[in-house]
């Protein structure tokens, strides 16, 4: 099938004189809030898009948007003719200025076929211009490999009418360079999370965390469940991830209050029905709202990410080195749930094969879902689940730096066979973020 992937964090370039099917293209692959639009930008500041005398308060507008989205970690495609090298470089810079993959869309289409579909729009460009353009454009085909975007490429006109062609995003993959502070299950320890949120030197904005130097959370599932204040957990990962300041992976937890919130006939147990206890305590909007949200977040989220062009992978509850790369439902099971071998405990717990042992990936792998007594690195690999909710730690690794950082529960909120707080609190040697602070 003709077409390319990439990642969800893209800025994609559209490179292509008026009448090439730009915007036309956009609007087939991509929804209209991807999309900023150089004539919706002159639209939007003079009311009309042929006014060309509002061009630079336009792309003032244009550029700024586009910052504006790459901020919040969304894709973005920038329709525009960007012919010159110039313009092209601006949109490089603030692409690499976000740490976003840079994709370079040339439109490669005869003169004549724009010329035919310019007579056909309701806002016409001059020939001549079509014209120049289409001269310069076969210059920008000799030298845009060379201009650093991560990627180039050329359609033609066969292109545009096939009916197969298709661009993938791949949402798994996250091109974002750091650093970031990947967190373990919360389950929802809310009081224990902000604390360790201000321990690394978060700040309270609005009802989200922003780090003064662009530090991104990473959060890795099992948000609700066990513990106090679960539903507060939940807004508070949301709200960080919606503002661009965290990024998020599902749990196994997630998925089974997924299921209960869609209907699903789930087992009330394991820890589930704190969650829906505090809901019961919602009235019915604010009920609906949670639903609605928290559906949303799990849905749009993916199995597990890529980070840092490939050097960091975090996932719930790991992942090996031949999924990598892959979304099936065999490596979204693998995610959630780990390397389980169908059997179960005599307390009814399942039982888990030890994939990490057997790792040899380049990449490192950070997954929690299993509490363990120490956060420690093994083959390229680390469990940062400490078990808060069960009176451990809550638990962050500091990336790239490999540093731990942790906070202590505050209380036991949850019993669980095999785990004491005791064997929590054996074997210390991370570093502890309150010896400077009095709280």
């Amino acid at each position: 099938m003709p077409g390319f992937s990439m990642p969800r964090t893209t800025l994609l370039v559209l490179c292509g004189a008026p009448g090439s099917g730009k915007s036309t293209f956009a609007s087939h692959h991509f929804r209209e809030s991807m999309i900023v639009s150089a004539d919706r930008c002159r639209y939007l500041v003079s009311d009309y898009e042929t006014n060309m005398g509002a061009s630079r308060e336009a792309f003032k507008l244009f550029y700024y948007t586009i910052e504006r989205r790459l901020s919040l970690g969304r894709m973005t495609v920038a329709d525009s003719t960007a012919i010159t090298r110039r313009a092209r470089g601006k949109l490089l810079k603030i692409g690499k200025k976000y740490g976003f993959n840079t994709v370079l869309l040339i439109f490669n289409i005869p003169v004549e076929l724009c010329l035919a579909r310019n007579e056909e729009r309701e806002r016409q460009v001059i020939h001549p211009v079509i014209s120049r353009m289409q001269k310069a454009l076969r210059q920008t085909l000799k030298v845009a490999h060379n201009e650093g975007f991560d990627s180039v490429h050329i359609l033609t006109g066969e292109d545009l009418g096939d009916p197969s062609f298709s661009i993938e995003t791949r949402r798994h993959e996250v091109s974002l360079p750091g650093p970031f502070d990947i967190i373990g299950d919360i389950h929802g320890c809310f009081e224990e999370l902000v604390m360790l949120l201000t321990a690394l030197g978060y700040r309270r904005r609005f009802n989200y965390y922003i780090h003064p130097e662009g530090r991104k959370a990473v959060f890795l599932g099992d948000l609700t469940d066990r513990g106090p204040r679960c539903v507060d957990s939940f807004w508070l990962v949301n709200s960080m991830v919606d503002s661009g300041n965290a990024l998020y992976v599902p749990g196994n937890h997630c998925r089974k209050l997924y299921r209960f919130l869609i209907g699903k006939n789930v087992r009330m147990a394991h820890g589930l029905e704190k969650t829906v206890s505090e809901l019961k305590k919602l009235s019915d909007s604010e009920r609906e709202y949670f639903k609605d949200e928290f559906t949303r977040l799990y849905g749009e989220a993916p199995p597990y990410l890529i980070l840092d062009r490939g050097k960091l992978i975090v996932t719930h509850g790991g992942i090996k080195e031949d999924m990598i790369g892959k979304v099936n439902e065999r490596v979204r099971s693998f995610c959630l749930f780990g390397d389980t071998t169908g059997e179960t405990t005599e307390d009814g717990l399942p039982v888990r094969r030890d994939w990490a042992r057997e790792y040899k990936g380049k990449a490192l792998v950070v997954y929690g879902h299993t509490p363990v007594a120490k956060a420690e690195f093994i083959n390229n690999t680390i469990n940062i689940d400490r078990g808060c909710v069960l009176g451990g730690k809550l638990t962050v690794l500091r990336y790239p730096e490999r540093e731990i950082v942790q906070v202590p529960a505050l209380a036991a909120y949850y019993e669980r066979a095999g785990f004491s707080r005791e064997a929590f609190d054996a074997g210390e040697s991370e570093r502890d973020p309150f010896e400077h602070l009095s709280i």
